[in-house]
């Protein structure tokens, strides 16, 4: 980006109190060889609440999340989790944290059963020979699915079915079973409702309605600002790696968020 006309960074944005903060991001740096892909980023998410979290092609959104889910390591800057100051080197410790990711392509193994992939990497067992020889207890795993899902309104006819004879809707919604499973205080989704039928992002923009209904403090990456609207409690815009406006939704119209993401007019 050097040589590029870049918007100005604000610095007077709203800051979460104490009491209801989930995550404060501030002035975080991420460049990647000569690329600047965070040039002192900004975000607040409140605890109980959706964040939008938008902006232009390469504008930094899924590098900020992935900085949060401690795939990436920021250059620079601060993150403060609940009032306290986290440094979140590796995905255990930001899900130590109480923060879980969906990723965009999901990361689902097709061949595999609905339970298996809500339980894969973290097999429950039991023990056959005085508790010292165990096997996998596919029997509890796949109760369990059937429970995690029903909690978020999703009824499968059958968790042993291989996910990849699933719908779009019912992938993201299996994705998002697997990280409830970790019990999370702070859900990030990238693109949830990407490549799906308007029925299925329906019921999909429900499903995170409901996680906000049981707790969960969210931040939600989308280029559907429409979809935006109809969930999201504030957003964040992202122009160039820079935060240049954020606050709440009340009272605005998408073309308020696409004036600022395309043009970088506050």
């Amino acid at each position: 980006m050097t040589g590029r006309n870049r918007s100005p960074a604000r610095t007077d944005f709203e800051q979460p109190a104490a009491a209801d903060g989930a995550v404060a991001m501030k002035k975080i740096r991420k460049r990647f060889g000569g690329r600047i892909a965070l040039d002192r980023a900004e975000l607040c998410l409140h605890q109980g609440s959706i964040l939008g979290l938008v902006g232009d092609n390469g504008a930094g959104k899924s590098t900020m999340l992935k900085i949060l889910a401690g795939v990436l390591k920021p250059d620079a800057g601060e993150i403060v989790i609940r009032g306290r100051k986290a440094v979140i080197e590796s995905p255990a410790a930001s899900r130590g944290l109480g923060i879980e990711m969906v990723y965009q392509d999901l990361s689902l193994c097709e061949s595999m059963s609905v339970w298996e992939n809500l339980f894969l990497g973290r097999y429950a067992t039991r023990g056959l020979i005085a508790s010292w020889l165990p096997i996998l207890d596919k029997g509890r795993m796949a109760r369990e699915t059937a429970v995690v899902l029903a909690g978020l309104g999703i009824r499968l006819p059958d968790v042993h079915r291989p996910v990849g004879h699933l719908s779009g809707g019912e992938r993201q919604a299996v994705a998002i079973g697997r990280c409830l499973l970790f019990h999370p205080r702070i859900v990030l989704l990238d693109e949830p409702t990407a490549s799906m039928a308007l029925w299925e992002r329906e019921k999909i923009l429900d499903l995170i309605r409901l996680l906000k209904e049981q707790g969960c403090a969210i931040i939600m990456v989308t280029h559907n600002l429409g979809e935006l609207f109809k969930v999201a409690d504030r957003a964040a815009v992202l122009k160039e790696g820079r935060t240049i406006w954020q606050g709440a939704l009340a009272g605005m119209a998408p073309d308020d968020l696409a004036r600022m993401m395309f043009l970088g007019k506050v």
